[in-house]
Formats: structure tokens, C-alpha cells, sequence
């Protein structure tokens, strides 16, 4: 039955992985690449199961890659604008340098180009870089003239998943001790999640409100403010006086400064005071908005309302005009209670909303970056590359997802409908590329081969891990950045999963990782071909 039927095999290959895939073992879990193993194991063990389409593997890796590409480009416009341009210089030349580490080994080991493409693509964890080696070798493989990519990928791949797991553990270790000329941002050096507390001004003098926001170099957000017994919204034009009462919003750290400076923490807190002012959480499903700065909102003259914080996922933002709206975005509005049904209104809160993709921004999007991964680029002394379905759509999504909108077409996603897309193209790429190989790596596994394969994997594994932390010394980042920046360079979500856990969600490994991964994509998807 399975045999005749591969999309029921399929399907119950991406289960049992996606099960497989939640195991930890010392707090570590494979994630959507126990689908791989689970379908090596498939066609394993009967290779009459290994009929999955090609084509399977291409639209899963398309939407697989499409959609990070949607979500990592404002953040990666962002980074690279504040000075991420020695990291991504340096990042490259850390990649090439694993490249020449792999050629070197596969000359002393004889490895051959498909076992030294998987190689590559297995220890630097990279799906699309595995697809262009697969692609890029097409009938050489079946023919049996060179070794499958997937048996040195899936060989590799746990070791580079454990390596640079030590290395950002290793990057961590110094967190607590970061050197002077740090490389972070100081409004990111706490915690990404803001809270809130009510501060009783004993300063005088102060600034206007508008100039606090960045008070220090932090970034702070006011909702409420008490003058005079009178409370009302905390706008840009308010000057505190020694008595009045504020709330102040923003990373823990910063918030507790702030107020040891301007006066001490008042124990009646503002934001439990409703008779005056409500607080609601708004979602933003209204895709007109999609990319809109929330000052162009104008809800305080609208509305006599503001914002004083966005939850982005698992984040709570502190907001400020400059802030760029996400769908998905769901903001803390504080205002009149008659008036923040008026807000809803406009932002859209609709939850159906949010579990839609518009299908002809998405489509059109997805079709331009397959397009841009046909384009040929030649090469000096012959030949060309092409970034492929891996690497176009990436491209594309990076550049359409910081554009947000174009006239009537909304290429954002909303955040949930990404991260659902994003695992269930992941889920099914890698499923289908272990059902069609089981066979090929079951007789490789066990032979010389695999063993020198094997040691090559920890090698280059190891040299990357150091490379990458000498490189954040380097460069002078600091310990949580660069453990963002490790993640970035396997281009490995367990990493930056086991980074943002450790350091309880700071941003700064949130912003590494962004700024780090789409290039360190494209130039794997790079390197590989020219491996081959």
C-alpha cells in the first residue's frame, strides 16, 4: 500500500519526525530533522518505498525558505544599517575557509564531490545548500558515479548540530562579562520582554516626554501619567514635575534605572487604575496597515489612545513611532474604554484574519524568487551557478517582506501562518529527501566511507565552532550577540532556540541571528555548487 501510495508515506514519515523531532535529550531536540532520519529509515528499509516526486522536495524547500525570508528581512535590514557589515565580511571568509577545510579532507580522505557537497552542507546544518548538491550532481547519482549528498549530510548533520550548540554555550559562559567597546547596541542589551512599573518623579528638570523615550540610550515607552490628581495619556509634550506619577515600559534593566534616576518606584501602580484609561491587547489583521510606522497611526489625536508595547510572537516590544507594524503584531493600546473598540476597528483584531495568507501577494512572491534562482551567473574559467530554489526565494523574501505591501498586494504573512508554512515545508522536504536516499545511505552507513565520513564531520564541525567564537573576538561582540551570530552561521534554529532560552529571551541574540542568517545562506548555497 505504501509503495503505491507515496504522499501517504509521506505524511506519515513528516508525523512520526515531527513526533520524533520534540524528543530532548540533554535539553537538546533535533527538531524538524528527525523527519530526515525517520525517512532514511523508511526507505531503508525496503528502497521499494523510495518513489517520493522530486518536485515534493522542491515546493517544500520553497516554502520552506520563502517564508524566512519574509520574516528575517526588516530585521535584517535594520541590523546591517547599524554596522553589521564587518560581521557579514567576516561571517563569508569563516565560510569559505570551511569550504577549503572540506576540499582539503576530501583529497586526504578520497572523498568524492557528492559525499564532500553533503559534507559541507551536513556540518553547516543547511537544507538549501543539500538541495543545490543534489540538483547541481542530478543523474550522477542515480547512476551510482558519485556518492549521494544525503548520506555525508545526514552523517554530518548531528555533529553540527552538538558543535555549535558548545559553542554558543562556550559564547554564553561570558555573558556576564562583556568587554568594554561591545559591538551591541545599548538599547538591546536587555531582555527582550519589556515590563512595566509606575514611577514617582522626584527629579525636576526633567525633558519632555518624547526626549525619555530614548533616555540614556535605552528605549522606554509611557503609557499613563498622573498630574495634579488627573490622570490621562502620557504624550510627547508632557513635561514631569517632582510629584507626579508615570508608567514606564521597557526592558527590565532600563526600566529600573530610569527611575533610580528620575525618583523611586511608586507602590500604587497606574496601569491597575481603570476608571479613567482602559488597556487592551489589539491584534493587527488589517493588511492595509502591514508595514505602516506606528506614529502615521496618529491614535492619540484620533483616539486619545497609545500603544506602550507589541507582543511579536513570544516578545513583548517596546513601541515607539518608528516601530514598523507586523500582521500578527498584537498591540497593548491604552485609552479611553469608549474609544478602544474605535481602535480595534481600525487595527483589524481579527483572529480568522490572521489565519490567512493573501494567496496572490504569496503566490507572486514565491514566483519572483523562483525566478531570480533560475538566473544563470557565470563564472570566470567556465561554468555558472545559480542560487536555485533555495536561495531565489530567499532573496525575494527578504526584499518583499521589508517592502510589506506594494498598492493592492500584501506580501507580509502573518506571523503564526509563517511559522505553520515554515515547519510544514521544512517537515516535508526533508521527509521526502530521506525517503528517496534510505537505500543509498543504509549501504554507505556501514562501510569505510561512512567512517571517513564520519571523522571529516567532527573535523570540520570543530574547526567551525572555534572559527566562529575566534571570529566574535575578532570582532569585538559581545557574548550574547555572537551567540546569535553561531546560530546565524549554522543557520540552525536548535541553536538559536538553546541561546534565546539560556539568555531568557534577550533580543540581542534575536538580532545576531537575523542579521547573520540570510547571507550565511546564500553563500553555503554558493560555496556547495562550486564544491562540485
Amino acid at each position: 500500500m505504501l509503495i503505491d501510495n507515496p504522499l501517504l508515506l509521506l505524511f506519515l514519515v513528516m508525523g512520526v519526525g515531527a513526533a520524533l523531532g520534540t524528543v530532548r535529550i540533554g535539553g537538546v531536540a533535533l527538531g524538524p530533522a528527525a523527519a530526515l532520519f525517520a525517512g532514511l529509515a523508511v526507505s531503508a528499509a525496503d528502497d521499494r518505498l523510495a518513489n517520493t516526486p522530486l518536485i515534493v522536495t522542491q515546493v517544500g524547500l520553497g516554502l520552506f525558505i520563502y517564508t524566512v525570508g519574509l520574516a528575517s528581512g526588516p530585521s535584517f535590514l535594520a541590523e546591517f544599517r547599524r554596522g553589521g557589515t564587518r560581521v557579514l565580511l567576516g561571517v563569508t571568509a569563516l565560510l569559505g575557509m570551511i569550504a577549503l577545510t572540506v576540499l582539503a579532507l576530501g583529497r586526504v580522505l578520497d572523498l568524492d564531490v557528492g559525499a564532500r557537497s553533503g559534507l559541507f552542507a551536513g556540518a553547516l546544518t543547511n537544507t538549501p545548500a543539500l538541495s543545490a548538491a543534489i540538483g547541481g550532481l542530478g543523474s550522477r547519482i542515480t547512476d551510482g558515479s558519485v556518492t549521494d549528498p544525503v548520506v555525508g549530510y545526514s552523517l554530518a548533520y548531528p555533529f553540527g548540530v552538538v558543535t555549535m550548540l558548545l559553542a554558543a554555550h562556550w559564547s554564553l559562559r561570558r555573558s556576564t562579562h562583556v568587554p568594554a567597546g561591545s559591538s551591541a547596541p545599548p538599547a538591546a542589551a536587555a531582555g527582550a520582554n519589556a515590563t512595566n512599573a509606575t514611577l514617582l518623579v522626584l527629579r525636576e528638570g526633567l525633558p519632555l516626554m518624547g526626549e525619555l523615550q530614548t533616555w540614556n540610550g535605552t528605549k522606554l515607552a509611557f503609557g499613563r501619567v498622573e498630574q495634579r490628581g488627573m490622570v490621562g495619556i502620557a504624550t510627547a509634550d508632557v513635561q514631569l514635575q517632582p510629584g507626579d506619577r508615570c508608567t514606564v515600559i521597557g526592558a527590565p534593566d532600563d526600566v529600573e534605572q530610569f527611575i533610580a534616576w528620575a525618583g523611586e518606584r511608586s507602590p500604587n501602580h497606574l496601569a491597575l487604575d481603570r476608571a479613567l484609561l482602559d488597556f487592551r491587547r489589539i491584534s493587527l489583521s488589517n493588511r492595509k496597515l502591514a508595514g505602516t510606522h506606528l506614529r502615521d497611526l496618529r491614535l492619540e489625536t484620533r483616539f486619545g489612545a497609545t500603544v506602550t508595547r507589541v507582543r511579536r510572537g513570544d516578545a513583548d516590544l517596546v513601541a515607539d513611532g518608528d516601530f514598523v507594524l507586523r500582521l500578527g503584531d498584537r498591540l497593548r493600546v491604552v485609552g479611553p474604554a469608549s474609544r478602544l473598540g474605535q481602535v480595534a476597528t481600525l487595527l483589524g483584531d481579527s483572529d480568522r484574519s490572521l489565519g490567512e495568507v493573501d494567496a496572490m501577494g504569496f503566490s507572486l512572491g514565491l514566483a519572483i524568487g523562483l525566478l531570480i534562482g533560475l538566473i544563470e551567473v557565470p563564472l570566470p574559467g567556465g561554468g555558472s551557478i545559480e542560487l536555485g530554489v533555495g536561495g531565489g526565494p530567499l532573496i525575494a523574501g527578504i526584499v518583499l517582506g521589508t517592502l510589506s505591501r506594494s498598492g493592492p498586494i500584501t506580501w507580509q504573512v502573518p506571523h503564526a501562518a509563517n511559522l505553520t508554512l515554515r515547519q510544514l515545508g521544512i517537515l516535508m522536504f526533508l521527509g521526502a529527501v530521506g525517503i528517496r536516499s534510505g537505500a543509498t545511505f543504509a549501504d554507505a552507513v556501514g562501510t569505510a566511507l561512512g567512517g571517513r565520513l564520519a571523522l571529516a564531520a567532527a573535523i570540520v564541525t570543530v574547526v567551525l565552532a572555534l572559527a566562529a567564537l575566534l571570529l566574535s573576538r575578532l570582532l569585538r561582540t559581545d557574548p550574547v550577540t555572537a551567540a546569535g551570530h553561531i546560530a546565524g552561521i549554522e543557520t540552525q534554529p536548535a541553536v538559536h532556540a538553546y541561546a534565546a532560552e539560556a539568555t531568557k529571551g534577550d533580543q540581542r541574540v534575536d538580532a545576531g541571528y537575523a542579521l547573520v542568517l540570510p547571507v550565511a545562506m546564500i553563500v553555503k548555497l554558493i560555496l556547495v555548487q562550486l564544491l562540485i
